[in-house]
């Protein structure tokens, strides 16, 4: 069980580490040229440990198309989107903004696809969770349409996209490596990130700084690729139920790091405002986390 918790709490450190560290790198680099290089560095980190442990590379070469929905849905809009968002919202209040993914998946799997059930205390959670978004984000900055407003919204639809591939994904390659595919996937949008950032930014005029590439690398290896394979050992020694608690605990890692690095600020509302939403995303995932 204690190693279970320690994965539990990696994990969570790992990817909520990454907003604080796209916030701090955002100083003094581009958005587009952030993700890119975290991007490339991930990529190469899940090829080598791919090749070292083995894994069918070539064999799984047939799902490029798969790998190539998730690498544009599930990694290239919602880390350029979530970089953009990052310059008008605190580092802790955009780790909120990942509970949006699955209120976003209970409205199409029960409103539009109708694969899972509806319930009372589903639409409850979903009511729930929008009413404890708006409490993070501040009625105050939607009604006066501030930027925070802005940097919400965008990282919000990148969620929402990421809910959208959750749920095509797996039917596209089921069955795949997990690591495997994430090599793919991860250099498939390693390119794509590339090309946007060369298109509408100047990734060679960037100044690098040793702590830039430092912290490029730090979440290529330690908040993408480690964070990945370690989140699929749990997943598989503990189950679905007790890997989900990650996403209880990533907002509290960006939210003590940004105050940390940044000094940024929580009011009591938005404290209240996070609850309501765990509590949300609990009652959407009740009965799953029953069955886990």
């Amino acid at each position: 069980m204690a190693k279970n918790v320690l994965a539990l709490c990696y994990v969570a450190l790992a990817w909520g580490s990454a907003f604080v560290l796209i916030k701090f790198n955002e100083e003094t680099m581009g958005p587009l040229v952030i993700q890119a290089g975290r991007c490339t560095i991930g990529f190469l980190a899940l090829l080598i440990i791919s090749i070292v442990m083995k894994r069918d590379l070539r064999g799984h070469a047939k799902h490029w198309f798969a790998f190539l929905v998730f690498a544009i849905l599930g990694i290239s809009f919602l880390w350029i989107v979530t970089a953009l968002g990052e310059e008008y919202i605190t580092a802790g209040l955009a780790t909120v903004m990942v509970t949006v993914s699955p209120l976003v998946t209970f409205i199409i799997t029960v409103f539009i696809l109708r694969s899972e059930k509806f319930s009372v205390l589903g639409v409850a959670g979903l009511i729930g969770g929008v009413v404890g978004l708006v409490l993070v984000v501040g009625i105050h900055n939607i009604l006066g349409g501030s930027s925070i407003l802005i940097g919400a919204l965008l990282i919000a639809s990148g969620f929402s996209v990421f809910a959208i591939n959750g749920i095509i994904a797996p039917k596209l390659a089921s069955g795949t490596d997990p690591i495997v595919s994430s090599a793919y996937y991860t250099g498939f949008a390693t390119v794509i990130l590339w090309v946007i950032a060369f298109v509408f930014s100047h990734p060679l005029s960037t100044k690098l700084t040793d702590l830039n590439v430092s912290i490029e690398i730090i979440m290529g290896v330690f908040s993408f690729a480690s964070g990945f394979v370690v989140y699929y050992w749990l997943l598989n020694r503990a189950g679905a139920f007790f890997s989900s608690m990650t996403f209880y605990l990533i907002p509290i890692v960006g939210i003590v790091g940004g105050y940390i690095v940044f000094k940024e600020k929580i009011t009591l509302t938005q404290v209240v405002g996070i609850l309501i939403v765990f509590v949300g995303v609990y009652l959407i995932n009740r009965q799953k986390f029953k069955k886990g």
